[in-house]
Parts: C-alpha cells; structure tokens; sequence
C-alpha cells in the first residue's frame, strides 16, 4: 500500500472521531483523534488514539463557511488549522494526496467543517499507552464494533 492510501484507511476508519489537539511540525506532526467507540475496545478507559504524520509536503485546511458573504481563506499554518476540534467524516486519496472532509461545531468560527487535504511520506497510529497498531488491527476493532452494533 501507498503512504496515502495508509492515511485514507487510518482516517475511514476513524470516521466520527474528533482531531483535538495537535503538536509537532512537518518532520513529525502528533495529532490526538477523540474515539472513545474504537478506543474502549482496546480498553474501556480509552478514548482516544494518537496519529503521527512523517514528512509532510502538504498539510491544508479549506474552510466552508458559515455564509456566502465569507470568503473562504486556506489555511495553511498548523496552529490555524487545528484550531477549532474537526470531526472526521470521510477520506479519499484524490490525485496524489488524501482529501479528509471534517465537520467543525464550534459557533465562535465563522466556518461549519472544511476539506483537509494531506500528503506525508509515512503515517502511524498508536492506542492511548502509545503502543503502535497496524491498520489492520484498527480495521478488525472498527468491523468488530459495527458487527455488534448492527446485531442489536
């Protein structure tokens, strides 16, 4: 597999969950995934998994905002980007990066979600003790739940 089709898979999978914090720069960006459903099957006191993005050539948020008189204004800068908590509803590899669509709730911006846009040359995932899963256990934890969750 590709490094962005690894980034498209991590981000499927966590669909529903919340980027809430981010530290690091383009070398190596650490960003906290809010996924207490995925992450309490590993252990029930988890809720959250933790991304490490190597090598980053692009990193961008394009906003969609709350109203047409609004021009949307990319951003770029980590710290713009990250700002606001953005949900995870989606991920497509889209030419030769990943396209992550994200819902954003805060009313205190003037934008509703975005279309987060990656490329890196490496992705890793790690649980709440920051042992490191392969995309596959994270998969088998995601079928797992929405197997059960569809039997009640």
């Amino acid at each position: 597999m590709t490094a962005n089709e690894d980034i498209r898979d991590i981000f499927s999978i966590l669909h529903d969950g919340t980027i809430s914090a981010w530290k690091g720069d383009k070398n190596v960006l650490m960003l906290t995934v809010e996924c207490q459903y995925l992450a309490g099957r590993i252990n029930k006191s988890f809720d959250r998994f933790f991304l490490e993005l190597s090598e980053i050539d692009k990193l961008t948020l394009d906003p969609w905002t709350n109203s047409v008189d609004i021009p949307s204004n990319m951003k770029i800068d980590f710290a713009d980007i990250f700002k606001a908590e953005l949900e995870i509803m989606s991920a497509d590899v889209k030419d030769d990066f990943v396209l992550v669509t994200c819902l954003q709730f805060d009313t205190s911006y003037d934008y509703n979600g975005g279309n987060l846009s990656i490329r890196c040359k490496k992705i890793k995932v790690f649980d709440q003790n920051k042992k490191e899963l392969t995309i596959e256990q994270l998969g088998g934890l995601s079928r797992n739940y929405w197997s059960e969750l569809s039997k009640k």
